[in-house]
């Protein structure tokens, strides 16, 4: 099957060598897009597109654009920037005057910094302000003013998201929305579940920021469009697609503690042929840091790393009604954690040793039929390969192996119509999803042959009702094949219009997780010098879920400074919910953790967010989460030690999900030249296991609460090329964990808190 789809994705993504083209050249349109501030400032990467057909681009750096290849007819220009409103307007190309048509557009400032234009709810292009689904975005300002370098780092912006590490030897990490686990929410790329399970493990580290134009963030269950396993979310990563020739050269050094190097080069190109119809853009990126001891016991809490990336994407227009987007990644990962770094593996006291080597490849066919309707086809592919070691005490047995494949197809149909009842865009669809993980673990007696097979439909209906009132509202039938009988996720959302600038939105959704092995039960974390291995119990049922959010958004000018607010309430319910219970040591003495099935589990909360940019000269976002997890009834964590007369433990707390947690970015642009940007996060205190080693018996730690903060001071040189020199330091008040077991006896997975202590970095851009 992997040949078959590499021959689909070679042969029709790279047919464009033939130089055929399908369509007759027509018009060109071009223009200049402008704030309106009583100036003429240009606004520089406002996409322009033309409504149902697959032409657009991007405003240049004095905000002109050309479209070329525009048929004759009656069109719609759509215009979208971030921070500012959108713009429709009718065209009309077949009476004009000779073969360009000139325009010229003012654009509004908006508040709301989510892109103006998203794909995630619904898989296709609409303007947020109609969509009924809360949707969050983080776009490449976002990136340039946190400094962030991978989708890790990138994803501690967001309400109701927190990423954490949960390995000192290994830096395993996830990300949690609202409170829940990673392996709630659904990973995306381009709108593809490609992102498989193994990646899951250290994949937040692995895809740099260099290949994204955007993320997208969907809180909660939502669209009847993606599988039922997005029970917490959606994280949609969605890839830069050529618009423009260009190209663009970054190198990034930091220092952790201030002397602990680590660097990145991020190279992009775009390439545009002259007729627009075919585009190819390409990035590579290489990634190595040293290990940092925090507390000088000759043992990592952050471990060595090694990542080299290399991809592209691909665009070829057949026809101004239909293209074909390829894409293919690799991706080495290579990472070490423990002592005795340049001794072999089985030579340390503690070594986790992870070596990754994945592809990533798929293609994307989109069609629009008649003035209406649209067609989209997409095959995706992954594998990874992955070499191993956790293990303790010179182990000889520890190494594994583990080789995942996963596969997906589907198709989209939407069908746009109006009627007495308002205007409808329906959209109905099959996917299929396989994933197949081997894994081989002798020394802690682990082997999970696992393959997981999902065949889903789905129809939903983006209804229109009124100007004021929009429902979308579907279902979504799967048959999983570690699941008897066929599993159906009803799901809703509405929207209301109050008044122009207030609107309220509510979503209901169902969800569930199969009994299968996730990206944790992957790793293998070493604890008092033994291993704690996660295994699943005999009989382990599915978990079902009911999310409910409601949110409000309400835009206002305050001192002439426009201000964007909204509230959010979410409260999602487990049944059957997977819960771990200390199920003692085996054998050969490695701790158990088995997932089985509890009572069930409530997340709820609040999230607030706070935005505004004033006339691109300042930028301010915030958001901050308060929210309870809990088990139905309490689960025991801890069997304890009858040797040293301890008894089981028991919690109704749901581990590591602080009850409050926020975010801030700033920026100020101080001159046309000189940029000062702020960002932090604050973690809230949590409840995190302390388990026995280094410690005489298991304990419950309520740890205590932290302030990052980070600063960037960026100077542009405008000319050609143009030239970004920054310098900066994340967590400036050094806020870092300071209980870190000591020696081979320690719990490496007692680490929580910020990733890093304080760590400066300069660097310097050529575009």
């Amino acid at each position: 099957m992997k040949k078959f789809f590499l021959f689909v994705i070679l042969i029709i993504g790279l047919n464009n060598t033939t130089n055929i083209h399908l369509y007759a050249h027509h018009k060109t349109i071009k223009g200049k897009v402008m704030v309106t501030n009583g100036g003429f400032e240009p606004i520089a990467g406002a996409t322009v597109r033309i409504a149902n057909t697959v032409l657009r681009t991007i405003t240049n750096k004095e905000g002109k654009f050309t479209i070329k290849n525009v048929p004759d007819g009656k069109f719609e220009i759509i215009i979208s920037a971030v921070g500012m409103k959108t713009i429709k307007q009718p065209i009309e190309l077949r009476h004009i005057e000779g073969d360009e048509l000139e325009l010229e557009f003012q654009m509004e400032e908006s508040p709301v910094q989510t892109a103006n234009i998203v794909v995630t709810a619904t898989r296709s292009e609409k303007i947020y302000e109609d969509i009924p689904i809360k949707v969050s975005t983080i776009d490449e300002k976002t990136l340039n003013i946190t400094n962030s370098n991978n989708i890790k780092e990138a994803l501690y912006y967001q309400p109701g998201l927190r990423t954490e590490i949960n390995c000192q030897n290994c830096g395993f990490s996830q990300v949690r929305i609202n409170g829940m686990e990673g392996k709630y929410s659904q990973i995306l790329i381009d709108g593809k579940p490609i992102f498989s399970t193994l990646n899951g493990v250290y994949g937040l580290d692995q895809i740099p920021t260099a290949m994204i134009d955007r993320i997208e963030v969907i809180r909660g269950g939502g669209s009847a469009l993606y599988g039922g396993n997005a029970v917490a979310g959606v994280i949609n990563i969605i890839t830069k697609e050529p618009c423009e020739n260009s190209y663009s050269v970054e190198y990034n050094n930091s220092f952790t503690n201030k002397k602990i190097p680590e660097y990145y080069v991020n190279l992009n190109t775009s390439i545009i042929s002259e007729k627009q119809d075919v585009g190819l853009s390409l990035f590579g990126t290489l990634n190595q840091r040293n290990e940092f001891d925090a507390n000088g016991d000759g043992f990592s809490e952050i471990g060595r790393m090694n990542v080299k990336t290399f991809g592209g994407k691909h665009f070829w227009k057949l026809t101004p009604k239909s293209k074909i987007v390829s894409e293919f990644h690799t991706i080495y990962h290579e990472i070490r954690g423990g002592n005795k770094f340049d001794a072999p593996p089985h030579e340390a006291d503690v070594c986790e040793t992870v070596r990754n080597n994945t592809i990533l490849g798929q293609t994307s066919f989109e069609q629009y039929i008649g003035d209406n309707n649209r067609l989209s086809l997409y095959i995706s592919f992954q594998e990874t390969k992955r070499n191993s070691y956790y293990g303790a005490n010179k182990d000889l047995n520890a190494y594994g192996i583990t080789d995942n494949q996963t596969y997906a197809a589907g198709a989209l149909y939407n069908i746009i119509f109006e009627n007495i009842l308002g205007y409808h865009i329906v959209s109905a669809g099959y996917d299929i999803n396989y994933d197949a993980i081997n894994d081989s673990a002798p020394a802690y007696n682990r082997s999970i042959h696992q393959i997981t097979n999902t065949n889903g439909i789905f129809i939903q209906d983006d209804w229109n009702i009124s100007s004021y009132l929009n429902l979308l509202w579907g279902a979504r039938s799967d048959k999983h094949n570690l699941i008897d009988n066929l599993i159906i996720n009803p799901r809703a959302s509405l929207l209301w219009k109050i008044f122009e600038d207030f609107s309220l939105r509510a979503t209901y959704s169902t969800g569930y997780r199969a009994p299968q092995a996730f990206d944790e039960d992957l790793h293998v974390t070493q604890v008092g010098g033994e291993s704690l291995v996660i295994k699943l119990a005999d009989g382990l049922k599915p978990e079902y879920s009911h999310s409910f959010n409601i949110s409000t958004d309400y835009s206002l000018k305050l001192f002439n400074i426009p201000l964007a607010l909204s509230l959010e309430y979410f409260n999602t319910i487990l049944e059957d919910a997977f819960i771990l219970e200390d199920y003692g040591n085996d054998i050969s003495g490695n701790k158990i953790l088995l997932r089985k099935n509890g009572d069930g589990a409530k997340v709820y909360g609040i999230t607030a967010e706070i935005q505004s940019e004033f006339k691109d000269s300042f930028t301010f976002r915030t958001g901050v989460t308060y929210q309870n997890s809990l088990y139905d009834s309490p689960v025991e964590w801890s069997t304890g030690d009858t040797t040293i007369g301890t008894s089981s433990q028991f919690s109704d707390k749901i581990f590591r999900t602080p009850n409050l947690y926020s975010y801030f970015i700033a920026s100020v642009k101080v001159s046309d030249y000189l940029n000062l940007d702020f960002s932090g996060n604050f973690t809230g205190r949590m409840y995190v296991p302390h388990y026995a080693g280094y410690i005489n018996r298991d304990e419950l730690l309520h740890s205590k609460s932290f302030i990052e903060i980070n600063s960037k001071l960026s100077y542009e040189i405008h000319d050609y090329p143009d030239i970004i020199l920054s310098i900066g330091c994340y967590n400036i008040f050094n806020s870092y964990q300071n209980d870190f077991d000591i020696g081979i006896k320690r719990d490496a997975g007692f680490i929580y808190g910020p990733a890093r202590p304080i760590t400066v970095f300069f660097s310097i851009k050529i575009i």
